[in-house]
């Protein structure tokens, strides 16, 4: 007898959903942290009935997220241009922690970043140089760049690197280690370009004093020469400018209060007399007045120009690092050599304990 050729017809079987039972994939930040505090959970004491379980999850992550090896580093660097401001932190890694897939995400206002990255550090992968500058290719307006885009880019790049850190700590809370990749430090390159950035966009999209940032600055120009019609920036509405700049350093003490060695790096800025003269040895950092106050250490550099005994210059350059505040020790190390530039080809000394995230001069 011939085989019947007639395919078999199978009876697919659908099974019943249970409602509640079914629940989509999320990798949304918020995801992240509910299934981190899960996790901790888990190994938290038992819940108390009367408490907030809100509270009790903070509670149970303080109690287990703080590794004792845990160094908060909100690190400001000041100081004049090439004297190895943005060479000290690219240091901030060891040897071990490259290989374990260690990473660096250098926000690069001034591009200095990109320049050191190329000549010094091309042969050490994990740094990300990040350019948070957007083109302004729009016929109507002057400027180069278009500010407003920047600083939402600038915002939208420290959120993204924030959402990160949230997977990586949640991922090190289940498997006991980092993943790989993983962040561990952020620069933060251009504090004073950063403030430009602020200023201007208050001036444009807050105050609509202009339609661009050269605009603004004819209007205000033509209201200090009589325009009535023009408005100024009275001192209640700088605090707009202030707002808009402490947004980036609230997520850098954000990133560095889970953990992320985070430094706010920018040039220093002559200071003056009460009558407009400027002040030899009075300079300060070109950052908003208010930005010490939430770093927990600062560094100035400094530069020396060798003369021989004529007064002339020999071509020798040496940068020096100094640890002028730190909240996380009361130990006051020296002045350290950064680098010194000569016809050999210069010596890179780089920071001390700068990759352990110690700013005591090797002292603890």
């Amino acid at each position: 007898t011939k085989k019947d050729k007639t395919p078999k017809v199978v009876k697919v079987v659908e099974e019943p959903i249970v409602e509640g039972t079914q629940e989509p994939s999320d990798d949304s930040l918020e995801a992240d942290n509910e299934r981190e505090a899960q996790v901790l959970a888990e190994k938290a004491a038992p819940a108390l009935p009367n408490a907030n379980p809100a509270i009790q999850r903070m509670l149970a992550s303080a109690r287990m997220q703080m590794n004792p090896d845990h160094k908060f580093v909100l690190c400001g660097v000041a100081g004049p241009p090439k004297s190895g401001k943005s060479g000290g932190p690219l240091d901030s890694r060891t040897k071990e922690e490259i290989k374990n897939g260690a990473e660096i995400a250098h926000l690069d206002f001034d591009m200095g970043g990109l320049s050191t990255v190329a000549a010094h550090h091309a042969d050490k992968p994990g740094i990300l140089v990040l350019n948070p500058w957007v083109f302004n290719y729009n016929a109507e307006t002057r400027d180069s760049y278009d500010f407003p885009a920047t600083f939402t880019k600038t915002i939208d790049i420290l959120k993204g690197l924030l959402a990160q850190v949230e997977y990586q700590r949640a991922y090190h809370a289940e498997h006991g280690k980092m993943p790989k990749p993983y962040l561990k430090t952020v620069v933060f390159d251009g504090a004073d370009q950063w403030l430009h950035i602020c200023e201007t966009v208050m001036k444009i999209e807050d105050l609509e004093l202009g339609v661009d940032g050269l605009d603004a600055a004819v209007y205000l120009r033509q209201h200090e020469k009589g325009d009535a019609k023009k408005k100024s920036v009275s001192r209640f509405n700088w605090n707009l400018r202030t707002i808009r700049y402490q947004t980036a350093i609230h997520l850098l003490r954000e990133l560095c209060r889970l953990g992320v060695h985070s430094y706010v790096i920018t040039h220093m800025k002559p200071g003056y007399d009460n009558t407009g003269n400027e002040v030899a040895g009075a300079d300060k950092p070109k950052w908003h007045s208010d930005t010490e106050g939430q770093l927990q250490q600062v560094v100035y550099t400094e530069l020396e120009e060798e003369r021989n005994e004529s007064g002339e210059l020999t071509g020798v350059v040496r940068a020096y690092g100094v640890v002028v505040a730190n909240r996380t020790s009361l130990t006051s190390p020296d002045r350290f050599l950064i680098f010194e530039r000569n016809a050999d080809g210069g010596v890179w000394h780089g920071w001390p304990g700068i990759a352990e995230g110690d700013f005591t001069g090797g002292s603890n």
